[in-house]
């Protein structure tokens, strides 16, 4: 039992005491999962899932909302964003007040009524309230394994313990990875990113509840769990589900868009150069990528981020890239050597972009092949370094 204080002195016990007093609910209390839709913004874009308690037969009536999914957009969030330790809180709402931003925003929202006693609802009510307090509501946020999808898991099982079943289907068909790129459809450039930004460990395969890290996953697996197993009382955790509000803004296709096109224009730019002895593209492009890979290597070994480690994509972005291809007659016969290794080290990540995921273990996005031609251009490899 932790117990933490408040700034009046107060200690506040969480997890409640199991024989904790516990607030009167009548029969007319539902708990209930909401699961919303993908907005256009990027920080919305895979959804959100929140947990409504109500019991409208109460004096007065109550319709409450916690929210693992609020964060604080103050000084230093960016930096805070890309250190790894973005930290979210739990809130609460009224309903109609929750309700009300999707309405404006044009996300649906639909709902699943879980099928709980009165007695459940409050120990669910108590948990909840005593994680909301000052004390308590923080929490030190990962995209892909605490969010506020996966609280939701984490909130039952600490509630209901042995009683709740969470049979989730092991998945290995799919990876983490598959799953972010679905969602992005529709921002491609954002697609492009977070691709390039993550690294092998995106790429494992789900497993069991791994994918209810996005709401709409979590909803399908909460469908599946069960209450009470192998007792009189066995019962499906969901009892109803209903939609509350439509969607209005029409579903991405699922495809990597214009940054592929853009690849292959600087591949085929880099190909005449090559042809016409010119050197414009082939100048500027190793300047980018050099500085990809100074972000990707920081990603990797300056901050706390787990899926950012291991990155196949810096074979292609490397730091190194800044000193140029050493290409010009005064270059050092090192610095040619280095800018060959380079090239072919792109050329290569090109072709292992083509190759059977299995034998690349990293699933590069679809951009890969004719930018990692067109670095290998740069640095034309094919030219052996000046004798000595």
């Amino acid at each position: 039992m932790a117990f933490l204080f408040s700034g009046a002195g107060q200690s506040v016990p969480f997890p409640p005491e199991a024989d904790a007093p516990l607030r009167n609910f009548s029969d007319a209390a539902k708990a209930s999962v909401l699961t919303c839709s993908p907005g256009m913004a990027l920080y919305s874009a895979f959804g959100h899932t929140a947990i409504r308690i109500t019991d409208l037969a109460a004096d007065p009536p109550l319709d409450r909302v916690y929210n693992f999914g609020t964060f604080q957009f103050s000084e230093g969030f960016y930096g805070r964003f890309i250190q790894g330790e973005l930290i979210y809180s739990l809130s609460t709402s009224t309903f109609g007040g929750f309700l009300e931003e999707y309405i404006r925003s044009g996300r649906g929202v639909s709902e699943q009524e879980l099928e709980l006693s009165s007695e459940d609802i409050a120990r669910l009510d108590a948990y909840l309230l005593a994680n909301a307090h000052p004390d308590h509501r923080d929490y030190r946020y990962q995209f892909l394994y605490d969010n506020c999808a996966t609280r939701v898991i984490k909130v039952l099982d600490d509630v209901f313990g042995p009683r709740l079943t969470v049979d989730c289907v092991d998945r290995r068909d799919s990876t983490f990875r598959d799953l972010l790129r679905a969602k992005l459809g529709g921002i491609p450039l954002t697609r492009f990113g977070i691709d390039v930004v993550l690294g092998l460990p995106v790429d494992a395969p789900l497993g069991r509840c791994g994918a209810a890290f996005l709401p709409d996953h979590l909803a399908v697996e909460l469908e599946g769990m069960v209450m009470d197993a192998r007792t009189i009382e066995e019962r499906s955790l969901v009892r109803a589900q209903r939609e509350l509000l439509p969607s209005m803004i029409p579903r991405a296709p699922d495809r990597a868009g214009w940054p592929v096109s853009a690849a292959w224009v600087m591949f085929i730019w880099c190909g005449l150069e090559v042809l016409l002895g010119k050197r414009w593209l082939r100048r500027m492009l190793p300047i980018l990528t050099g500085l990809v890979g100074c972000l990707l290597a920081f990603l990797w070994w300056g901050t706390d981020h787990a899926d950012t480690r291991y990155n196949l994509n810096l074979l292609w972005a490397l730091p190194f890239h800044l000193m140029g291809p050493g290409l010009r007659k005064g270059s050092p016969r090192w610095k040619r050597q280095v800018g060959r290794a380079m090239g072919l080290a792109a050329g290569g990540t090109a072709l292992l972009s083509l190759s059977d995921f299995t034998m690349s273990m990293q699933a590069f996005h679809p951009a890969i092949f004719p930018l990692g031609l067109a670095v290998f251009l740069c640095f034309e490899p094919w030219r052996k370094p000046p004798a000595l």
